[in-house]
């Protein structure tokens, strides 16, 4: 048995996983994902997941903080190009997998950089990339970096 129909929520949004790497902050797939939530009237949900080290060297709410202030100068240029996009900025704490398809389980569609910090220049489609194919309901769209 499939999984039940999928459905989005209102008022629907599109989730953009940023992890720091040139393809995620690059014109890629932020650019990608600011375009497709103004073409949509949709609200753009940038999400920068948060993974603790083994062994945490600094303080794990300054660590958190400096997600935070990546997130937001990452998506801040943007903005001005697409004033009508409401962005969300979420740093939640887990597996980016896991924590993106959450975050994507009603929307519009998921965006992600084709590779992360991850992999090596060969690979086609990065870890995360493939483990959302596998368990978000919604779309993903992968985005090669430009």
């Amino acid at each position: 048995m499939g999984d039940a129909e999928y459905i989005t929520q209102q008022p629907t949004y599109l989730v953009v996983g940023i992890d720091g790497s040139e393809s995620s902050k690059a014109k890629a797939a932020l650019g990608f994902a600011f375009e497709e939530a103004d073409l949509r009237g949709a609200a753009l949900r940038a999400v920068s997941v948060w993974q603790p080290p083994v062994f945490m060297l600094h303080d794990e709410k300054n660590a958190v903080q400096a997600q935070r202030r990546m997130l937001s100068e990452t998506t801040a240029s943007w903005s001005p190009w697409y004033p009508d996009v409401h962005v969300i900025h979420e740093v939640p704490t887990g597996h980016p997998v896991e924590e993106l398809a959450g975050a994507a389980e009603h929307a519009l569609a998921v965006v992600v950089g084709r590779r992360g910090r991850g992999g090596y220049e060969g690979m086609r489609l990065g870890s995360v990339v493939h483990g959302l194919l596998h368990r978000a309901h919604c779309p993903v769209i992968t985005v090669p970096l430009v």
